[in-house]
């Protein structure tokens, strides 16, 4: 990857990655090793998906928590963004989309610049398939950026009502300003680069004219994560380097903007 100090003043790397619940291709734990990664990566803001958390402790299992959208208390909520957000000392947010006992994870934004929560959505399609979008607001070179970090459906009917209510939710909830949307669209068609240009957003891979294939990880072959814009420019989709493909199954989506 490029020197994080070569970039200008109003230029900053973002990374959105799923980490398919700290595991990897092979199904080793790699917890270590995907927050080493992100150390390495330099990012100024990072979308991540399926961070998964550890077994909750029996006293706080029995106590009987309610759907994602309850709001677990943190310490109930400790998960891998949590560890990666302190060995990074970077701020975190959070938006669980899976909360049982035994089974937690969800989406997470970090940035190592002031990071404020702007909303946590529930967009899951149906009982067995738990989706969120995560909202944030970061201050970067004295501007206000929307993050918002997704992880859409498997199943493309699904994936074009939850694009669909994202866009609708910018035009009224975010309607002006610089914005970044990111994460694991599972959108394989690119039904999302129409959608989200109508809405005045630039897909980052798409507008600098390169695949932006994230999967599988050992052999790029879908572009199934995604990263739009507004308000910021597109000026490079860096490729992750091989070390990244042994740790997920999606590789990182790394871009480099320019605030305009």
């Amino acid at each position: 990857m490029r020197n994080p100090h070569e970039l200008g003043k109003n230029d900053f790397t973002a990374v959105s990655w799923n980490l398919h619940k700290g595991r990897s291709p092979l199904g080793f734990h790699v917890w270590k090793p995907m927050q080493e990664w992100l150390a390495s990566a330099g990012a100024d803001a990072a979308f991540l998906q399926e961070a998964m958390a550890k077994r909750l402790p029996a006293a706080l299992a029995s106590t009987g928590f309610g759907e994602p959208s309850d709001g677990p208390p943190e310490d109930a909520w400790h998960c891998q963004a949590t560890e990666i957000a302190t060995a990074l000392k970077m701020q975190l947010t959070l938006g669980q989309n899976v909360f049982k006992p035994s089974w937690r994870h969800g989406n997470a934004i970090l940035s190592p610049h002031p990071l404020d929560l702007g909303g946590r959505w529930d967009i899951s399609a149906h009982r067995f398939e738990r989706r969120g979008l995560l909202a944030a607001r970061m201050t970067f070179a004295g501007r206000v950026i929307t993050l918002l970090c997704a992880h859409l459906a498997l199943t493309r009917s699904a994936r074009l009502r939850q694009m669909t209510w994202i866009a609708e939710w910018i035009s009224s909830g975010a309607p002006e300003g610089p914005l970044i949307l990111a994460g694991d669209f599972n959108d394989w068609k690119n039904d999302s680069v129409p959608i989200f240009r109508e809405a005045g957003m630039l897909e980052v891979a798409t507008a600098l004219g390169v695949s932006g294939r994230t999967f599988p990880a050992f052999s790029p072959a879908l572009a199934l994560d995604k990263m739009f814009v507004r308000g910021l420019a597109p000026l490079e989709w860096v490729a992750a380097d091989q070390k990244a493909a042994w740790l997920s199954d999606h590789l990182p989506y790394i871009a480099r903007l320019r605030l305009e």
